[in-house]
């Protein structure tokens, strides 16, 4: 059989394209699957296989028989002995073959596309999440391979040495080197990427996180996907943002809890108090007699949603000694106490 019958198989001419045969394939099969055909089994399963057969041949799944050839190259003046028919058979199969694999792993007449983008998760530091940074990030990713560089995915075809290019020789008879085709094919086996021409590796990148960045938000490294074929541009790296909190803070929600130490002095008598906090120097007022334990809510200065909501920053007092406690001199010691024996003899008369 020519391969010819099996385009018409698929109702296609012979020189349909690969894209053309599937989309044929796809529809026929739809119309005469058995599934889809109940009680009429028997009646379009033979047609079914028929197509199935002219697909997987026509898309290189399956090896033809030895006897189809391009029908382009059937001429009655190119008649040959049984002995040289036979061999013309298998070349004219080598070339086809040739031809469906170049084919299938793309060629120069296919315009570039768009590589597809890599999805990871990115672990961003609480600190980085509320005040922006860069965040180091190391993922697998896809490139053409280093050993190879790419060589060895694809089946290279080049001119027939034998005719020419031509398809003849100078006799006038068919080219058996390359079937008539002027084409010859040839490839390589590469260990690194077993002959795929794309290989995995570690990839290292620097993502930059705005201020405000929040769970859930996407950040893109452009080029950081898998490559494009046909040299087509890479995809790019989108990347998750999940935001770590360490052991000083936890989070409720949006809002954020730790702890601030506040000198007794402050604590007892409030004011103003300084502190850097989370990376950002906070400014808050501490209440008179404050106890060590009590709150300080800083509203919106906790973490962020994509919505634009901002949770607060709660703070837990924890009473420390005032820096210049150890500069006292014995007698304002004295006073110390005294101050306080008198505020607690007060105390015990007012009860």
């Amino acid at each position: 059989m020519r391969l010819d019958e099996y385009y018409k198989r698929l109702g296609l001419p012979s020189t349909a394209s690969s894209a053309e045969v599937k989309r044929a394939y796809r529809r026929l099969r739809a119309t005469y699957h058995p599934d889809r055909n109940k009680g009429r089994e028997s009646k379009v399963e033979p047609v079914f296989k028929r197509v199935q057969e002219a697909f997987e041949i026509l898309t290189g799944e399956r090896e033809p028989p030895l006897d189809t050839r391009p029908a382009a190259n059937d001429s009655g003046r190119n008649a040959k002995p049984p002995q040289q028919e036979s061999s013309s058979r298998q070349a004219d199969h080598s070339a086809w073959s040739a031809s469906r694999r170049w084919d299938a792993y793309g060629s120069k007449d296919r315009p570039p596309m768009r590589g597809a983008n890599r999805h990871h998760q990115l672990h961003v530091p609480l600190e980085v999440a509320l005040n922006g940074g860069d965040v180091p990030a190391r993922y697998e990713s896809t490139g053409i391979c280093r050993q190879c560089h790419g060589a060895s995915a694809k089946y290279i075809v080049k001119q027939c040495s034998d005719c020419g290019g031509v398809g003849q020789l100078a006799d006038g008879k068919r080219c058996g080197g390359c079937a008539g085709t002027g084409r010859t094919g040839s490839s390589q086996w590469c260990p690194t990427c077993q002959s795929k021409g794309l290989e995995n590796f570690w990839k290292s990148d620097t993502v930059k996180v705005p201020p405000g960045a929040w769970d859930g938000q996407r950040l893109v490294v452009a080029g950081g996907g898998h490559p494009g074929p046909n040299g087509g541009p890479a995809g790019d790296a989108i990347f998750s943002v999940v935001v770590v909190c360490g052991s000083d803070f936890h989070r409720e929600g949006l809002n954020l809890t730790g702890e601030i130490h506040v000198d007794f002095v402050t604590a007892t008598l409030g004011g103003t108090f300084e502190a850097r906090i989370l990376g950002r120097e906070l400014r808050m007022t501490i209440p008179p007699n404050s106890q060590h334990g009590s709150n300080i809510r800083l509203p919106a200065l906790g973490l962020s949603d994509g919505a634009g909501k901002q949770g607060d920053l709660r703070l837990h007092i924890v009473l420390a000694m005032h820096p210049a406690a150890m500069r006292l001199t014995n007698e304002q010691r004295q006073l110390f106490q005294e101050m306080f024996a008198d505020a607690a003899r007060r105390t015990a008369s007012d009860t």
